[in-house]
């Protein structure tokens, strides 16, 4: 029986070998070239060598800017909101944190197809790196409201009350 363990393990990494093998002794050259980082894949065949990941790395910093920009202070203000202004028991309170527990836990192709069904095929917006960034909102959201919601609840009652003494508005 181990045998047959033995031997599943190669059959099963050999591939991995080769694959990675193969990624190695193409990808060193690529990224030893001076032009890496400067030049992009615009208007090459995938038989000609070349290229680089420019407009792949300008792409992705653009594309993770705005969603930081839209993400960012909207889960600030929504922590906020429940932090220090939802009662408990209110009706928006309540939807607001199922709606974030709902955000919490989808998938991102899940967060992706929404956004393509929305943004693209119903509104009729071009494909975009807009779209990509609104996706991602979709899944930043949730970790920026959970993330400021626990570090203004570990803030004490009484400094709250001590800086509400010194005039600080809530």
């Amino acid at each position: 029986a181990t045998v047959l363990v033995s031997l599943s393990v190669l059959v099963a990494l050999v591939p991995l070998a080769w694959v990675l093998v193969t990624a190695i002794v193409r990808g060193v050259p690529a990224l030893t070239s001076s032009t890496w980082f400067t030049h992009s894949l615009s208007g090459l065949s995938a038989s000609t060598m070349g290229g680089g990941i420019y407009h792949a790395l300008v792409g992705t910093l653009i594309q993770g800017l705005v969603c930081a920009i839209v993400s960012i202070p909207l889960g600030i203000f929504v922590a906020i909101y429940l932090v220090e202004y939802a009662d408990r028991d209110s009706r928006l309170a309540k939807l607001t944190t199922f709606m974030v527990d709902i955000l919490s836990g989808v998938p991102s192709i899940v967060a992706a197809l929404f956004i393509y069904a929305l943004w693209v095929a119903t509104f009729g917006m071009p494909k975009s790196g807009f779209a990509v960034a609104l996706s991602l909102v979709l899944l930043m959201v949730p970790v920026v409201v959970r993330s400021t919601e626990e570090m203004l609840r570990i803030v004490p009652q009484d400094l709250r009350e001590a800086s509400y003494a010194l005039g600080v508005p809530k």
